[in-house]
This record gives structure tokens, sequence and C-alpha cells, in this order.
């Protein structure tokens, strides 16, 4: 079955469609997700117990941006974490 639009309507159908879609990718990256690490929140103490975790410092960016100091999930075995 074929639809006749008007050169009006044909004009807003696509934008209508791919705002559509638009809406629709948002909610299917969320659900992809990965599950916050288990260092994520911990306090400084907690973090240094923790064999799986380090804790990064305070850094000040180029942009003037302080960075907090946090708690990270350490890397796998053949690689370090960042001083």
């Amino acid at each position: 079955m074929r639809i006749h639009l008007r050169p009006q309507a044909r004009a807003l159908a696509l934008p209508l469609a791919l705002t559509g879609m638009l809406v629709v990718v948002p909610a299917a990256l969320a659900a992809e997700r990965k599950p916050p690490s288990a260092c994520v929140g911990l306090e400084q103490s907690v973090c240094a117990d923790r064999a799986e975790c380090y804790w990064r410092k305070a850094v000040t960016l180029k942009t003037g941006k302080v960075r907090r100091a946090h708690c990270r999930i350490k890397r796998s075995a053949n690689k370090t974490p960042p001083a």
C-alpha cells in the first residue's frame, strides 16, 4: 500500500521518523551499561584496605577544573595503576 503525502508533510516525515529513532537509542544504550565497580564511593581508609582498589589523588587540570580524590579499581594483573 502506498501513501501519498503532500510536499509539506513529506518534508516533515523524515525528521519526525529520525526523532523517534533518536529517542529509542538512549534507552538501548542505558541497558548495556556495566554496573559500578566494588571500589566506587569508598572512603580512603576502606579503599586502601581492599586489594582490588587504589586511591587516586585530587588533581587540577590545565583548564582549572579540579578532579576530586576517589577510589578506583586496579587494572588487570599485567598492568599497573597510574601514580
